[in-house]
């Protein structure tokens, strides 16, 4: 009959007293050590991965390269623990047990590929890894074929379950605890991490061989240990920790140079897009004056295709007189820079630029020094300001017209209270524009029908205007009893939301005429 999994004492029962090999004891904690250091890498690389693909592939080389870490530093372990009965290995049985430790690597490693980790998946999540590690271990344990009774003591056993969780949970914990889930590791705390992680591995192992009780068989004669297997066993395992550890370095290399080479291609695209897509024209040029780069907006304002420009010397886009300047200036400012004067950055200016098509263009033109790959360029950044000067000589005459008109005008806002007044109003009026600002406009006037041409009273007055726009009529001021022929229009936006009115004021003519003597 089989013997039971768990041992339980009895009278005239001797265990078999193991000893520990020192050196392959630290040896098992350097390779746990070392695994760690490569998956918490990979699991970094994870995180910051800019593809599925690319997240995937550093996830499963991360588990692939701690779970054979782990099932490694296992039986360097158990080649580490010596019982005085001679030991063999069940190949198959060994290279089963290497299952549950990747389950469990692979795990591991999603979860400290995420950003963020919740208690409840740091809890889960360690269980797990935890669990799957002592199936490995347990697994790995009945692969050893030796002439004595291995059973386990239940309570070393269950407390070997709950430290391999609790040590799980803490390797987990320093990625989202430790490091914290939104900085950067420090080389002190990366070294830290890495310590932690490893012992907490070796720890798991360790922790469960004190469960082990070793009974030798009654009558079975003491052998010595079947070093043949063993040494082969130990080859095979540094040979595959190897192979396993060369591919998982060459596999992060090529991760980490594929996510930079993502990373700046992105970057570039991005770069690409905004200068296509900018408002403003984007132009840059070498240091003697060459264009390397011209956007869209740049050939809208200037008329110049890419094709026409790019490669040219930027003279051609500027009036003759400035290209000679523009010369002169960046040969002195790169004088300059060749004796360590201060970067050229963002200096405005305003200038004429030369359209296709022999006009001149208002621009202003922001422009930096910027280094690419060690090569000094300048960036000059375009803004049209055709536009700008137009409205500013529109309202220059409106301006102008208002000042000198000899009709009287008034602007209200939407609740009909007077923004501004003009001269001629003024003087129409015998109000000054500090009196009537911010008043109501029609307390300036008689509200009786009776006293106005219109037979209208106020609220007719703006009734008809919100229908029509407009209204034509004769009021007279409250002040004075003067009458004035007064047209008022709404002004309204694109969305036909009225914002002002503007009133027109004509003297009555009857006033203006002198009296006749009898």
């Amino acid at each position: 009959m089989p013997p039971s999994f768990f041992w339980s004492e009895g009278p005239n029962i001797e265990l078999v007293q193991g000893k520990y090999d020192l050196w392959l004891v630290l040896l098992s904690l350097g390779v746990s050590c070392i695994a760690s250091n490569q998956a918490l890498r990979l699991a970094a690389l994870a995180r910051e991965a800019v593809t599925p693909q690319l997240r995937l592939g550093a996830i499963a080389s991360g588990g692939l390269s701690l779970g054979t870490g782990i099932w490694a530093m296992h039986f360097i372990g158990m080649l580490a623990y010596t019982p005085h009965a001679g030991i063999q290995y069940d190949l198959r049985q060994t290279v089963i047990s290497l299952l549950p430790g990747l389950a469990a690597s692979f795990v591991a490693l999603m979860l400290l590929a995420k950003s963020r980790l919740r208690n409840i998946e740091l809890v889960l999540g360690g269980a797990i890894v935890g669990i799957g590690i002592a199936a490995m271990h347990y697994s790995g344990m009945s692969a050893m074929r030796m002439h004595a009774t291995m059973q386990y003591a239940p309570g070393h056993f269950v407390l070997s379950l709950a430290i391999d969780m609790a040590l799980a949970m803490l390797a987990l914990w320093i990625r989202f605890g430790l490091a914290g889930s939104r900085r950067k590791l420090t080389l002190h705390g990366k070294i830290l991490a890495t310590l932690v992680m490893g012992a907490a591995i070796a720890g798991m192992h360790y922790t469960a061989m004190l469960a082990l009780r070793v009974q030798e068989m009654p009558g079975a004669e003491p052998e010595e240990p079947a070093t043949e297997n063993q040494l082969l066993l130990a080859l095979l395992i540094a040979l595959v920790s190897l192979i396993v550890g060369g591919l998982i370095a060459q596999t992060n290399a090529h991760l980490h140079y594929r996510r930079r080479w993502q990373i700046e291609d992105m970057n570039a695209a991005h770069l690409r897009a905004l200068v296509q897509m900018a408002a403003d024209g984007i132009i840059s040029i070498d240091t003697q004056g060459k264009v390397l780069d011209y956007n869209p907006a740049a050939e809208h304002i200037l008329g110049w295709a890419p094709a026409e420009v790019i490669g040219k010397n930027v003279g051609m886009l500027l009036p003759e007189a400035l290209s000679g300047q523009l010369a002169e200036y960046l040969q002195k400012h790169e004088q300059a820079q060749n004796r360590g004067a201060e970067p050229l950055s963002n200096r405005i200016s305003e200038v004429l630029g030369q359209h296709k098509n022999g006009s001149l263009v208002p621009l202003r033109v922001a422009l930096s020094q910027a280094d690419a790959r060690g090569q000094r360029m300048y960036v000059g950044i375009l803004t049209d300001l055709g536009p700008q000067k137009r409205i500013e000589r529109q309202l220059r005459i409106a301006t102008t017209v208002f000042e000198h008109s000899f009709e009287g005008v008034v602007v209200l806002d939407a609740n009909r209270r007077v923004v501004t007044i003009n001269p001629a109003y003024e003087r129409m009026s015998g109000l000054s524009l500090k009196t009537a600002r911010n008043k109501e406009f029609s307390a300036f006037y008689f509200d009786a029908s009776d006293e106005m041409e219109t037979g209208m009273g106020f609220p007719e007055v703006w009734s008809e205007i919100g229908r029509s726009g407009h209204w034509k009529g004769s009021w007279k001021l409250l002040h004075s009893g003067r009458s004035h022929q007064l047209s008022l229009t709404a002004v309204r936006d694109e969305q036909q939301r009225l914002h002002h009115y503007i009133g027109i004021c004509y003297e009555d003519i009857q006033q203006l005429q002198p009296a006749i003597p009898g």
